[in-house]
Formats: structure tokens, sequence, C-alpha cells
């Protein structure tokens, strides 16, 4: 085979690998579910709804669930020592807009150990508005219950309610977040644990910036806070988009 054949076929083995990788890397068009029970599935495999694994100072994987059959996704995260550690994954969506309606249903369990404070569990946030820190909310656990961060979008004040059902250690709970994507009163939001409601509000979901949307979901323990060791439980992650 003579060398410009050679040349050739080197370079369409090249594009065919770059347009596979394209393919497995493209955005979420929609609602999208996994129960981990056929491994951790990142980057290019097939039909993976993760883009990338964020392991800072942690590790985050498949494993066999406690407490029932199958696998769950297992992170575990390092204290915070100069900086918060992370340990989950992340699925890239298609740009949702204002009104969108975002539906993140998952398990969860968190052991004896890992303090039930100062652990962010979900992050919705844009990292392609062209702003630095990925603008969004995250639900994150203070004091076992359940909340939402805002100070990303520019808002100090959390949404909490201090009444609420708390979390308990070494036992399956089902979260249900759903979020109306809006930069103002348009905007909403509602948390169920178990089935019954532990937080409900209205106002900014979105930051008030010349391009609005959520273009990124994270799941896992986005950061740990703590100065000891964190590690959880998520399993049957179901996200569902609508308008």
């Amino acid at each position: 085979m003579n060398r410009p054949r050679i040349a050739l076929l080197v370079l369409g083995v090249a594009a065919c690998a770059a347009a596979f990788a394209q393919s497995q890397a493209e955005p979420q068009r929609g609602s999208f579910a996994d129960d981990f029970d056929n491994g951790l599935c990142v980057g290019r495999c097939p039909g993976a709804p993760w883009a990338i694994k964020q392991e800072v100072r942690g590790t985050v994987r498949a494993a066999p669930a406690p407490g029932r059959p199958g696998q769950a996704l297992l992170a575990r995260a390092a204290p915070k020592s100069g900086g918060v550690a992370k340990a989950d994954v992340v699925a890239r969506l298609m740009p949702l807009p204002p009104g969108t309606r975002v539906t993140i249903a998952f398990d969860l369990r968190i052991p004896a150990g890992t303090p039930l404070n100062s652990l962010q569990l979900v992050d919705l946030e844009c990292a392609t508005c062209g702003e630095g820190g990925n603008p969004g909310i995250r639900l994150y656990l203070r004091r076992g219950r359940l909340r939402i961060d805002r100070s990303k979008i520019g808002i100090q004040h959390a949404w909490a309610r201090y009444d609420a059902q708390p979390l308990n250690q070494d036992r399956w709970h089902h979260i249900i977040w759903q979020v109306r994507l809006g930069a103002g009163d348009d905007g909403h939001t509602r948390v169920t644990l178990d089935g019954n409601e532990v937080l409900a509000a209205r106002g900014a979901t979105l930051a008030n910036l010349p391009r609005l949307a959520v273009d990124r979901v994270q799941i896992g323990i986005t950061a740990n806070s703590n100065q000891i060791p964190a590690m959880a439980w998520f399993d049957n992650v179901r996200v569902t988009v609508s308008r």
C-alpha cells in the first residue's frame, strides 16, 4: 500500500473516531434515566446519559446497593481542606430556556458516619452562558433537611423550611425536586421526601443574565463542606424535561 493511500486511511479512521466521540458526547435533548444496574457509563459509552465524572478528592462509581437488589451510584468525598471535595456525575443538556419544567427524581441513602449537613446533592447550572462559576441553583442538606441554595444566581437567601421532615441515615429515601426555570416570580420549585412536601417556593431559579438557561445536571456529592469524609448512595435517577 503506497503512502498516499495509507495517509488517507489514517485520516479516515481518525475522522470516524472523532465522529464517534462527538456523537457519544452530544447533550441530552430531553428526559433520561439511569438505575446503574449495568454499571456507570460515562462519556463515550453507547447511550450514556453522563458526559463526565467530577472527582475532586473524591470518587464515584457503581457498586452493589445496600438494602436492595442491583447496583447504585456510590459517591465518596474527602473532608473539606483548602477547598470542597466533589464526587458526582454530570449530564449535559441542550440549553433549557425560561419556562422549562425540570424534575429530578432519585433515591438517596446516607450511611451512619456521614453528617446530614453541608452536603450538596444536585446542581442545575449553566456552563455555556458565558459567566464564570457556572450560575445555577443547588439542592443540599442542612441539619438533615433539604434546602435550595441560590447564591450562584446572586441570591444569598436559601429556600428552607425549618419544620420539614428530615432524612434518616442508613435507609433509602425517595426525593423529587421540581423546578420551573425563571429569573423572577415566574420561577418556582417544590421538593418532596418520600411523598411528603418538604419545600415549596416561588422566585428566581435562573440568574438574571443576558443568556438565561440550564445546560447541566450534576448529581452525587457535588460538594462536601464537612471536616470529615462523606459517603452517599444514589439510585433510580430520572430527569424529566417538559414545557
